[in-house]
């Protein structure tokens, strides 16, 4: 009985080594893939938005590679302070997809105030966060910063950002929000 026992302790492990060992054609290109199919508990996406003169939501909500999702609400957000969820490792992957596709790699890093044509002032900030084995980068977008060739750009990726990472859930929709300004408005 314990040596069955002992067979099956040590054979697990030597049999999960044989299986990687067999899997893996030791070039490394396919490295990545596999990376991008089960990633790692460490990689994330993380969306914040900074305040506004008037009733932006003010939050920052980060995913993980393993589906863990933290949310902090700081301002004019249907929930407030730290919320913690769990999605699918699917949904992570499709963040990241949405980062591919919308083309966040060719994106400048910074686009503030100082290499704005036109800024208009009391806008929020937006910054994506990103760190997978393919891509460690962050963007800070002034939403207030006019007159960029890539405004539509980013535009586009922060909406679809917000769509697949479900930011409504925790800030709420607009009618929503509007709902909480007039009721704080009424007090």
């Amino acid at each position: 009985m314990r040596f069955s026992h002992f067979t099956k302790i040590v054979s697990a492990p030597i049999a999960a080594m044989m299986l990687v060992a067999c899997t893996s054609d030791g070039g490394g290109s396919d490295d990545v893939a596999d990376v991008t199919r089960d990633p790692s508990p460490m990689h994330y996406v993380k969306l914040s938005e900074g305040p506004c003169f008037g009733a932006c939501p003010v939050y920052d909500l980060t995913i993980r590679g393993d589906g863990r999702v933290t949310f902090h609400g700081n301002r004019f957000s249907k929930l407030s302070g730290q919320h913690l969820a769990q999605r699918s490792v699917g949904q992570f992957l499709e963040v990241v997809e949405t980062l591919k596709m919308q083309k966040f790699g060719e994106l400048s890093g910074a686009y503030d105030r100082m290499s704005c044509k036109m800024p208009a002032t009391d806008h929020p900030t937006v910054t994506i966060e990103v760190h997978t084995a393919e891509l460690d980068k962050t963007v800070q977008w002034y939403t207030g910063c006019r007159g960029l060739d890539d405004r539509r750009k980013l535009e586009r990726l922060v909406d679809e950002l917000r769509r697949v990472m479900d930011v409504d859930e925790f800030i709420g929709t607009d009618s929503e929000r509007a709902a909480m300004r007039d009721k704080r408005r009424s007090q």
